[in-house]
This record gives structure tokens, sequence and C-alpha cells, in this order.
């Protein structure tokens, strides 16, 4: 069946399947509203960098599923382990994945489009994707990080303005809000390479990670809108005035960013 027309069908099942998990607890329902939002805003995301790089209508509608059904695990690992960090639970993209196999959720997609969807999913929290990787599961896949990135870089920097209002430990991931940086992350990003999750010991590491991930951003439209959105600077003002590490980081992110937005004009 054709994708355009399978879309509302598959929309439907997301709500549906996300509405069992619904909590008279505020403090889970508010985590849970945080993931459907963020999921609603990264299928807008995917769709506006899609559309900057001339995708056809069934093109934009793989890739509409594919962030529609990107952070599905969420709401399980949520429900066992009452936190987002798959360090402290499990990987959420594989049981993603999990949850879309067991309830066939693609059942009624070209085998071939349903592959690239999946391979997506499972794909959009890595580190790195994998080198022998190409043609179209490398190039959904990359469009599929560039949104969620987008997004996540929208709520945590909202959040980081406001945090003095409303703490939020699941946005924080748990993580102690003092002053330390670990040594690992700022030698990760001063070499220009992505931060591991396994290397966060603060939250200020965090803010850190999500700086570096200018490095692993791969489209036009998706460096266009980091730099009109003043996403890293709004990082940098989250973080302690006067570090010289910090500076670097910072510094060396900018650099990067106006270099990629020069040479993809």
């Amino acid at each position: 069946m054709n994708l355009e027309r399978l879309l509302p069908k598959l929309k439907r099942w997301s709500e549906n399947y996300i509405a069992q998990f619904a909590s008279r607890d505020l403090d889970i329902q508010k985590a849970l509203d945080l993931k459907q939002a963020h999921i609603k805003r990264v299928c807008d995301a995917i769709l506006d960098i899609g559309r900057h790089e001339g995708l056809s209508e069934d093109d934009l509608a793989l890739a509409e599923v594919a962030a529609l059904l990107h952070d599905i695990g969420r709401f399980e690992q949520y429900r066992k382990y009452k936190t987002f960090s798959d360090v402290r639970s499990e990987n959420h993209a594989l049981l993603g994945v999990k949850i879309i196999h067991e309830n066939n959720v693609l059942r009624d997609i070209d085998p071939e489009k349903a592959k690239v969807i999946i391979r997506a999913v499972a794909y959009h929290n890595k580190a790195t994707l994998p080198a022998d990787e190409n043609g179209r599961d490398l190039f959904f896949m990359k469009l599929l990080r560039d949104a969620d990135k987008v997004d996540i870089w929208h709520v945590v920097t909202d959040y980081y303005g406001n945090a003095h209002k409303d703490r939020n430990p699941t946005i924080e991931l748990n993580l102690p809000n003092t002053p330390d940086i670990s040594d690992s992350v700022c030698r990760s990003l001063t070499k220009g390479n992505i931060v591991q999750m396994r290397d966060l010991k603060t939250l200020n590491d965090f803010k850190l990670l999500q700086m570096g991930w200018i490095y692993d951003v791969n489209f036009r439209r998706t460096f266009q809108i980091v730099q009109e959105r003043q996403y890293l600077e709004q990082l940098r003002q989250a973080l302690p005035e006067g570090s010289i590490r910090i500076n670097q980081v910072y510094e060396r992110t900018r650099e990067y960013l106006h270099r990629k937005v020069e040479v993809k004009s």
C-alpha cells in the first residue's frame, strides 16, 4: 500500500499504543507527554529537512514513518525503569524495533521500505553509523538522526534557559548538577569527536555532549537550523563561565558550524 495512504493508520496506532501508558502520577505523565511531543516535532523536522533535500512525496512519507516510530521504545523503557537513560536501563532504539516487530506495525509496507525504516530506528541513537553502510539505508539513518537532534536541541536549550523554575530530572538523565567537567568529555570534543554516553558524569558533561552533536550533522538544512536558532550559543550560556576548556570546545564547534554553513550554502 502507498505509504502516504498508510500514514493516518500508523499515526492512530502510535497514539493508541502510547495511550496505554497514561498515568495518574503527574510526574510520570509529564515524562510521557515530553516524549510524545518530541515525536511530533521530529516528524515536522524530518519533513522540513527532507523537502530541502528534494525528496519525493513517497520518500517524505517513509521519512515521517521512521520519525513517528523512532522513540516508540521510550514508553516501555520509562514504564520499566523510570528513566530515559539507556545507560541505566536498555537501548531504547532496539527496544523500539522489538515493539515494532511484536506489533507487526509495518505489515502493510513494502518489505524493502520497512527495512529502511527499521534500520533508521535502530541506528538513530548510535554514537556512530556502520562504516560499511551506503545507499538509501544510510541516507534515511542520517535524515532521522538530524531531525532527532534538531528537536532535542530545541527541548534542552529551552529547558536550560528555564531550569531554575522547574527542575526536570528526566531531561537531565538524573545526572548530578555540579560544576565538574569530565576530562574524557573535553578531550573528545577538543579533537572534534563525539562523546560517548558512558563517559557522562555530570549535567555539564551532558550539555557539552549536546554541543558536540554538531560533528554528527549531515544536511545543509540542519546546519542552517542550528545557526538560525543559535543552539550552540544557548548551550554555552547554560555552562559555567570562565572555563578555558569549555571555551575551547565552544569555539571549535562554532568554527565547525560556520565552515559547514559556508560550504553548503
